[in-house]
């Protein structure tokens, strides 16, 4: 069980999804694209705590994840923090050189095993 994700490069999405809703301050949800580098399956984070974290729709940041104490009704939980500011087209490409090709870690697997997304496996909807 992956307890710690030490540097990933993820782009900063509007959860768009039927069943995310605004929380309590009326924001809505964000996701963790990844780039590159290790990032759990589980990467969305309301829209409250994005704002407070300062990370912001359309930009790609440096994070690092920590687990939580496991939620009995929401499972395996984790908290994130960005360690860079908003990077540019370069610093993304020289942070990806820095982390590695983008490995999805299968956070609901019943056990410790790492589920690796090859090149090109994992696509986008853009709208």
């Amino acid at each position: 069980m992956k307890k710690h994700f030490k540097g990933f490069v993820a782009k900063v999405e509007i959860l768009k999804s039927e069943r995310a809703t605004e929380d309590k301050n009326g924001l809505m949800p964000v996701i963790l694209i990844g780039i590159a580098g290790e990032i759990p399956s589980r990467t969305v984070i309301s829209g409250t705590v994005a704002q407070r974290m300062g990370i912001y729709e359309g930009d790609v940041y440096l994070f690092q994840a920590d687990e939580l104490e496991e939620d009995a009704m929401y499972g395996r939980q984790f908290t994130f923090m960005a360690i860079s500011k908003q990077l540019s087209a370069i610093e993304t490409l020289q942070a990806g050189d820095f982390v590695g090709k983008l490995k999805i870690i299968n956070v609901d697997a019943l056990e410790s095993s790492d589920e690796f997304i090859p090149d090109g496996a994992l696509e986008l909807d853009r709208a």
